[in-house]
Order: structure tokens, then sequence, then C-alpha cells
């Protein structure tokens, strides 16, 4: 038999004269399928005041912004942003309070979203339940706060802190 091009040229003659050639595979349709997901997000960022960092605990305070929290998910059952208090975890107080060292006295305050009081259960408590995803730049609360130094007789001189733990999570 004679050369390797003639072989090959025989072979695709044979090959389109039994449909095996390009027109035997060719379609005048075809079907390309598309798919993906949009990941579920929760994002969230705590903005304190100046005042939060400078608070007059001997005084009677009405209830003050200490922080913005923006809160930001797009699932569309919403989003739970919790808030825990560093010294109720810890047993220095069983209600959220500021605690100083030094001393072991504690001052107890309120939480707010706003004018909301946030319930606190072992610790913890709800800021915000949404049953919406939020804006796409996000929803903006305010955290406020309210105590009653005035009447404590807190000892001059004494440092007290508390340590709030925000957390977002989709519903």
């Amino acid at each position: 038999m004679g050369s390797i091009r003639e072989r090959s040229a025989v072979l695709t003659a044979i090959a389109m004269a039994i449909g095996l050639g390009p027109a035997a595979h060719a379609a005048d349709s075809a079907t390309l399928v598309l798919s993906g997901s949009v990941a579920p997000t929760a994002n969230l960022s705590v903005t304190p005041t100046a005042a939060a960092t400078n608070l007059n605990l001997g005084l009677s305070q009405a209830p003050m912004k200490i922080a913005g929290v923006l809160a930001a998910a797009n699932r569309a059952t919403g989003y739970t942003v919790s808030v825990v208090s560093s010294n109720v975890t810890t047993a220095n107080c069983t209600t959220p309070c500021f605690f100083s060292p030094s001393t072991s006295q504690s001052l107890s305050y309120s939480l707010y979203r706003g004018t909301s009081a946030v319930n606190f259960t072992a610790g913890g408590g709800t800021f915000v339940r949404t049953s919406a995803k939020s804006a796409a730049s996000g929803d903006s609360h305010d955290a406020n706060i309210a105590y009653d130094g005035s009447a404590a007789g807190l000892p001059a001189g004494a440092d007290y802190s508390e340590t709030l733990t925000f957390s977002i999570a989709v519903n």
C-alpha cells in the first residue's frame, strides 16, 4: 500500500462513505446550561462614639448614644444581631454592668437599640432581629446606654469597664 498520506486519504473516504464524517456529527442546535448561586452574607461593624470611652459614672445618665451599629445581610429571611456582656459572662455581675476589679463594685446599666430596651438573659440579648434582608449598604442602628451612678456611691478614683460583643447571623 502507498504512503501514509495515501492511507489517510483512503481511511477518510471510507469514514465519509459510512457516515462518520463531519456532516454526520453536525447539529442544528445545542444547549448550554448555566447555573450559579449567591452565598449568604452577614457583615457587622460597631463604631463607638467619643463618649463611649469617657463616661461619667457618678451621674445619672438618660439614654445616650455610645455606638453606631451597621448590619448588612442578604438573606430574605433577615438577620439577628446579638450582644453579650463580658461582665456577666465572667460572673462579675448578674446583669450588664460596669465593674471595677480594684474595688469589686459595679454599676448596672440599660442598653437600648434606639429607644427599645435590650433584654439580657444569661449575659446575652438580641440587639435587633429583622425578617427581611438589609439595605445593600446595611441597616444603621444606634446603641444607647442609660445608668444612674448618682445614688450608687461609687468610690472616686476607681476605673470601671465593660465590654460588649456584638455578632450577626442570618435567620
